[in-house]
């Protein structure tokens, strides 16, 4: 969940570039030598700059969002760390705000308030805080960026996996994408904190100008502004190192939704000081990840042509057992090979479009290149297992292993997360948690017994899995206990658990369930729960954060309110 504050508006100045004449380009050489034809000057003007906590936009709307996701990296300035664990927990963040169908990794740089150096070679080293209106790319400069990325002049990851971009990625929609945190543990960033620009309070005619950053072998180009009193600003105060900013620095695509909503292309941003904070405060030490993301076509054509399409939806836990498998797969998969599963984040107005190739209007579904479309979530599992998981990745490899995920993927399938009929009335017993006629309409609600019922059956099989896993004597901690790594139905159980963890104590009143420092019912579950969400693989974390982040969100709208009210 966000932090939150008392609103912590300011005033504060930001540097914006001073205008050239007509002999020199705005800009700067970077490990050249300057030749005396570029102008690099700012005029510090004051503005206003509101708290973005309290604004309510987010990445689709305004092209920044701030996002709690934690990491598992101990210590950022050593680099095969970094590329190790944060690149794939990154494009994990980066693939659930912003709905990319993929996302590439090409580059970080660790800043420090106290640094002199705005760039730096070395990525152990610490460079300067930018303290100047900018955005990262232009619109002439993005495409030959992402040119010399597939040309191989530089490295690009996929996770940890150092990889080649087929010439094909040129005609894809992409975005370069950067996501931004502070790497200080103890205290939350007080000095030269970032500030984020409202595009929308851009006059683009008048108010941009070009900044030219010379290296030895390239010409970058990003935009600077001029100085507009009526230029919107925001920042998120007090950031600490489980929060992300995301934010874009540019979007090929200039519409969105078939070309009904404009779509926020540049980020301009800047690091800037604090006028309130003391000057003792402890300097801001931040990282940044540069990404490239590619998203499918408005017409549902997505990009490369060989991939199928993932229809996924944040909050959604039958989809998330699918986003697992994906993620935890691509870390195993062969060196240079990519699993060619492209993802599409869909909304619940999607379910009703006539496009949506899912024919019970339900997510997931996986479409494959040639128009077969693979809905039911264990059975995309289980295909995606079969096509491209060459040594069956995620499924025991002794039929005693095999039947033991069976039977727990079954119980979760049948009493707790499916309905069994798609006629109007019928409902899953995990609806029974947050459905309400008020909130949902008559044809997905229950009657207060009903929800009891349903509510009795959670607990009941959540009763029968503690149970079930607890005469397994393996030392797995996972739920199929011969098996040394998570199965299927770990992938099934645990989004559901999220579920469950948010809204069955604070809702329903029950004892904490997943928390195995604390009395709970289901210890053995517990255990297996706090494993996974703190000991596994990122990917089950920060699942768990999406998920979150989901429902907190419509807690705040008022979704419990109707169920609060009935009980």
């Amino acid at each position: 969940m966000i932090r939150r504050f008392a609103s912590t508006s300011l005033r504060a100045k930001l540097n914006y570039s001073k205008v050239p004449p007509s002999t020199k380009q705005l800009g700067r050489y970077i490990n050249r030598r300057d030749v005396g034809d570029v102008m690099d000057e700012f005029e510090p003007s004051e503005v206003e700059i509101r708290d973005a906590r309290e604004w309510g936009e987010t990445f689709h709307s305004k092209g920044f969002e701030c996002r709690v996701w934690p990491t598992q990296v101990k210590d950022f300035t050593d680099t095969e760390e970094v590329r190790e664990k944060y690149y794939a927990e990154m494009q994990e963040l980066l693939e659930a705000t912003s709905g990319a169908a993929k996302v590439f990794v090409f580059d970080h740089t660790i800043r420090e308030a106290g640094a002199s150096s705005l760039n730096t070679d070395d990525p152990t080293k610490a460079a300067a805080t930018v303290a100047r209106v900018h955005t990262d790319y232009t619109a002439r400069g993005a495409p030959r960026r992402l040119e010399q990325l597939v040309r191989g002049d530089e490295a690009i990851w996929d996770g940890n996996r150092r990889v080649t971009l087929g010439k094909s990625y040129l005609n894809a929609d992409y975005a370069f994408i950067n996501v931004w945190r502070s790497i200080d543990k103890e205290n939350l960033v007080y000095q030269r904190p970032m500030a984020f620009l409202d595009e929308d309070s851009v006059d683009e005619a008048s108010d941009v100008m070009t900044y030219e950053l010379r290296f030895p072998k390239r010409t970058g180009e990003t935009y600077a502004l001029r100085f507009r009193d009526t230029h919107r600003w925001y920042y998120y105060p007090r950031m600490s190192q489980e929060e992300c900013v995301v934010f874009k620095g540019f979007d090929r695509r200039k519409t969105v939704a078939g070309g009904e909503k404009k779509n926020p292309r540049f980020v301009y941003h800047t690091a800037f000081d604090d006028p309130t904070v003391n000057e003792s405060a402890p300097p801001r030490k931040s990282i940044e990840v540069r990404m490239v993301a590619f998203f499918p076509h408005d017409d549902h054509d997505t990009y490369p042509k060989h991939h199928s399409i993932f229809y996924d939806m944040h909050h959604s836990n039958n989809a998330a057992r699918v986003r697992l498998w994906l993620d935890l797969a691509s870390k195993l998969a062969e060196e240079e090979k990519e699993i060619p599963v492209s993802r599409k984040v869909i909304q619940y107005g999607d379910l009703r479009s006539e496009d949506y190739p899912n024919p019970l209007r339900k997510v997931p579904a996986l479409v494959e290149p040639n128009g077969d479309t693979v809905f039911e979530s264990d059975v995309i599992l289980r295909y995606l297992e079969d096509k491209f998981g060459s040594r069956r990745l995620f499924t025991p490899n002794t039929a005693e292993g095999r039947q033991k995920m069976d039977l727990i993927i079954r119980c979760h399938d049948l009493y707790v997360a499916s309905p069994n009929c798609t006629a109007p009335g019928f409902s899953h017993s995990q609806g029974s948690m947050y459905l309400s006629e008020a909130f949902h309409g008559p044809d997905r609600a229950m009657d207060a017994n009903t929800r009891a019922a349903k509510l009795h059956e959670l607990w009941k099989q959540l009763s029968w899995l503690d149970t079930y896993i607890a005469h397994d004597d393996k030392r797995s901690p996972y739920l199929v206990k011969s098996h040394p790594t998570p199965t299927l139905a770990d992938f099934t159980w645990y989004p559901t658990c999220v579920f469950m963890e948010f809204m069955l104590p604070k809702i329903f009143q029950w004892p904490t369930l997943f928390d195995p420092a604390t009395p709970t019912p289901t210890p053995r579950v517990a255990k297996w729960y706090d494993h996974l969400t703190h000991q596994g693989d990122p990917a089950f974390r920060n699942t768990r954060a999406t998920i979150l982040d989901y429902w907190n969100d419509m807690e705040r709208k008022g979704q419990f309110k109707p169920i609060l009210d009935e009980i």
